[in-house]
């Protein structure tokens, strides 16, 4: 039985590793796709850093009366912004507001009455700052003034401290890593381990979709599209027995699921350097990411069953449907799910919930996450091995049956 599901996968091995597009797909797609797009992402990211960090923000801003030394204190840090400021009274409030919206204004201030009363009385003063969330330039420079406000009320907090005949002291409770010697540092995550994360979080996502995509580009022809060219009966024919031409059928599919897989990751990990581009980060955490022997066999433990378990799907459906284009049809709804669950374990944090771990899928792209986190547990590992190693069984079993009864395999 074995001898002739061999003859099956190598049989289908040899029509997918000589078929050139369909090796592209498989092998060079993933490799090279993945670097240029986050080669792409990373540089768009950090130009649009730039971009906003270099803009000349318009800033309007409507004098209170009664303005005076105070007012002057949040003009001149102003003044220190890369930003035009532009002096109007609340007589036009309406119209800065609806240009602020058009997005010709970033930020529209709207300065107190009597600054220099409030000082004196020392009462609590509130500005109005006005900005479209919408744009970016408007968000940034709020953000801009709101820093540079916040000095100013640092200075004019001391000078009631200090016109009270009281410390300065008083202003500070506490310090943060203020005297770690020059040496010595505050972040003690391992070497890597930010990388970790960060590949951790995407890598799961991108290993289940090109397994279930490759599988669907070889396992689709593998049953349904030998129904279309009639070769499939010919096969049920000769004396091999169905669960033979299954095994085969299957094995074959997996290789080439787990190909395209191993292409993406590769190709992730050659992407990884964009990634710290994209961060903004640096130190040993972020870049000196290395995956061990043991984190690769425990890869590798978790992926094989997974790789079985989407293959046995896809090759359900293809026995089931009439063609590829009904096959396609058919799988298409099941693809999506299989990418919902993917971004839903992307936004799972540190601790995922429990059902995730009990649940088939699910629980190969947590554990993966651990795995490249250098956090997984045996006991994980191994339970998700067992789940989707029993599922496979159980959809093997469907499909061998459909492959024993002529009136479901061929939908007479």
């Amino acid at each position: 039985m074995f001898k002739d599901s061999l003859i099956i996968m190598r049989k289908e091995l040899k029509r997918m590793f000589t078929d050139r597009r369909l090796l592209f797909m498989l092998v060079v797609l993933p490799l090279v796709m993945l670097p240029l797009m986050y080669s792409f992402m990373g540089k768009a990211n950090k130009t649009r850093r730039n971009e906003i960090n270099s803009y000349t923000s318009r800033i309007a801003v409507c004098s209170g009366e009664g303005g005076g030394e105070v007012s002057d204190l949040f003009f001149q840090s102003l003044e220190l912004l890369n930003a035009n400021i532009e002096t109007t009274d609340l007589g036009e409030l309406d119209s800065l507001k609806q240009r602020v919206i058009d997005k010709d204004l970033e930020l529209l201030i709207v300065m107190p009455e009597n600054l220099d009363g409030s000082i004196l009385d020392n009462s609590v003063f509130d500005f109005s700052i006005f900005y479209n969330s919408t744009g970016d330039y408007s968000r940034f420079a709020f953000d801009q003034v709101d820093m540079a406000f916040a000095q100013v009320n640092d200075v004019i907090v001391r000078q009631r401290i200090l016109a009270s005949g009281m410390s300065e002291d008083l202003l500070i409770a506490y310090t943060v890593n203020k005297y770690l010697a020059p040496d010595e540092t505050a972040d003690l995550a391992e070497e890597g381990s930010v990388m970790g994360k960060l590949i951790g979080v995407m890598m799961p996502f991108f290993i289940v979709i090109y397994l279930f995509a490759n599988s669907m580009k070889v396992g689709l022809d593998s049953v349904a599209g030998e129904k279309e060219r009639g070769t499939l009966a010919i096969l049920l024919v000769n004396q091999v027995s169905r669960l033979s031409i299954v095994l085969g059928k299957m094995i074959s599919v997996m290789v080439a699921a787990i190909v395209g897989a191993v292409s993406s990751a590769i190709g992730l990990k050659i992407a990884s350097r964009y990634l710290i581009e994209m961060t903004s980060e640096s130190g040993a955490s972020i870049t000196e990411y290395t995956m061990g022997s043991m984190a690769i066999i425990q890869f590798a433990i978790v992926v094989i069953p997974l790789a079985i378990l989407i293959s046995s799907l896809v090759l359900l459906v293809s026995t089931f449907a009439r063609n590829v284009k009904e096959g396609q049809g058919m799988i298409m709804p099941v693809y999506i799910a299989v990418m919902v669950m993917g971004v839903t374990t992307m936004q799972t944090g540190d601790i995922p919930p429990e059902w995730m771990r009990m649940t088939p899928v699910f629980n190969s792209l947590v554990v993966l996450k651990d795995i490249f986190m250098q956090s997984a547990l045996w006991g994980n590992i191994f339970f998700t091995m067992a789940t989707s190693l029993l599922v496979s069984a159980v959809l093997i079993f469907i499909t061998l049956r459909m492959f024993n009864d002529e009136r479901v395999l061929f939908r007479i």
